[in-house]
């Protein structure tokens, strides 16, 4: 059939179709989409249909009167690259989930829980003693410590030098070394250049740096800091948490008391 005499038709174009001609044109291509692609609204996670009844997709921010308009939408250009776009953050939030789960199980400041307890005070009964090794005739400290109350299986203890403490607790140990610094030097010195000197020899040796901390903790006790001398090195092993006859420690589960003794090296 000859198309060409309609009007505002081109040459060997065909001519316009009616609306009757493209109404039917458009229900034979709806049909054929419903038969090629089955729409289910419920498992598509991209489109819902709203207040009005019009369908929406929410990767590509469009809408859509009828089905047969969101499944032409499915085959289109944009709605594929916004899925591969889609694809790639997530590939990118996985990794990164992934990440965050690794860092979460290795153990570290930031994951290990702060552990929360009433405290009530200090422990009363605790004894520091100077002891010296008979053979080898090295000098050391035997530390006792009474828990009567204590909940956990055994106290915790570590030695720590002035910069590991926080600042609060440094300006507690400065205080402790200046009263023993006061009580030690009670006697008044003659004014001199000698004494000078020796006032400088002092305050050196008071330092607070000077000096190493053992931090005991037993819950529900509060921590107690023992300053100690660290003009010598502890003689103690290498390995950590290990024990030698230099330096020892044992916790008495019967009467609850902490025995720690380390020796320093000649």
């Amino acid at each position: 059939m000859d198309y060409s005499g309609r009007v505002n038709s081109k040459k060997g174009a065909g001519g316009i179709a009616s609306t009757e001609e493209s109404n039917i044109y458009t229900k034979k291509r709806v049909q054929e989409l419903l038969a090629t692609h089955i729409l289910d609204l419920d498992n598509d996670p991209y489109v819902f249909r709203n207040h009005l009844g019009i369908l929406e997709c929410k990767l590509c921010l469009t809408t859509h009167n009828n089905e047969s308009s969101y499944i032409s939408h499915l085959g289109g250009r944009k709605h594929h690259l916004n899925l591969e776009r889609r694809r790639i953050l997530d590939e990118k939030q996985n990794l990164q989930l992934k990440y965050q789960q690794k860092i979460e199980n290795q153990i570290s400041i930031s994951n290990v829980e702060k552990r929360n307890w009433n405290k009530i005070g200090k422990p009363i009964d605790y004894k520091i003693i100077k002891i010296r090794d008979p053979k080898t005739l090295q000098i050391g400290f035997l530390i006792s410590c009474k828990f009567p109350k204590i909940i956990i299986d055994e106290p915790f203890f570590t030695i720590m030098s002035f910069y590991e403490l926080t600042s609060k607790n440094q300006n507690l140990c400065i205080k402790e070394i200046t009263k023993l610094k006061k009580s030690e030097n009670n006697e008044e010195h003659v004014e001199g250049a000698e004494d000078e000197v020796e006032e400088d020899e002092d305050d050196e040796e008071y330092e607070p740096t000077k000096f190493q901390y053992l931090i005991i903790s037993a819950e529900p006790y509060d921590n107690i800091a023992i300053i100690i001398p660290n003009k010598n090195e502890i003689d103690k092993p290498q390995d950590e948490n290990k024990m030698s006859d230099t330096y020892w420690w044992y916790w008495d589960k019967d009467t609850k008391e902490f025995y720690l003794q380390f020796l320093y090296k000649n």
